[in-house]
């Protein structure tokens, strides 16, 4: 399609990490859809939790939805001890707890926090739960330092999360979205 740019990467996972490294949204699906109350990685629009621009971009261009709603962090789980206060050493793999944050969380992950108390609602994130993304978070630490990214569900607001690759396409033309990793497919939108 001319609208879109499409390359089969060989490490699609390195190429999120910088791009989010970079301040750029990027939605991903990948793999099976996960079943809960939450986008754990496959169904997610991911983003640089230090930018602030980019939470207002999410909230006016893709999600359309209002500025107060809270996002919430995946971190790393060998970085629980640097972000989250966490006394009874609770796992949170499907961001259904909330924690108190430490300071390093209001600088590294401040987009991803609540606006009003700075809690988390995180999903804490092993390699064995989800590989892939587990890679995309560990190189993204390698370029930055930082633990953790901003995860919300792909979905335009008021729709459910995407399921197939014709709902993340048309989610994707339907938005303000500029990437898609679609498995190990990158598609950029032509300025």
């Amino acid at each position: 399609d001319k609208k879109y740019n499409v390359t089969k990467e060989k490490n699609i996972e390195s190429k999120i990490a910088i791009l989010l490294s970079k301040g750029k949204i990027v939605a991903r699906m990948n793999g099976k859809m996960e079943f809960g109350a939450r986008a754990l990685g496959n169904r997610s629009i991911l983003a640089n939790p230090t930018d602030q621009w980019v939470i207002r971009k999410i909230n006016d261009q893709i999600k359309g939805r209002d500025f107060w709603m809270p996002f919430a962090p995946v971190i790393l789980w060998e970085r629980i001890g640097d972000y989250l206060i966490n006394p009874k050493k609770f796992t949170s793999a499907f961001m259904m707890i909330g924690f108190e944050t430490k300071e390093l969380a209001k600088m590294d992950l401040l987009g991803a926090l609540h606006p009003y108390d700075f809690t988390a609602r995180p999903q804490l994130l092993t390699q064995v739960a989800n590989p892939k993304y587990y890679k995309i978070l560990k190189e993204y630490e390698k370029i930055t330092g930082r633990g953790g990214i901003l995860n919300t569900s792909f979905n335009l607001h008021g729709s459910p999360i995407v399921m197939s690759p014709q709902d993340a396409l048309d989610t994707f033309e339907n938005s303000g979205l500029e990437y898609l990793a679609l498995e190990d497919y990158l598609i950029v939108k032509k300025s």
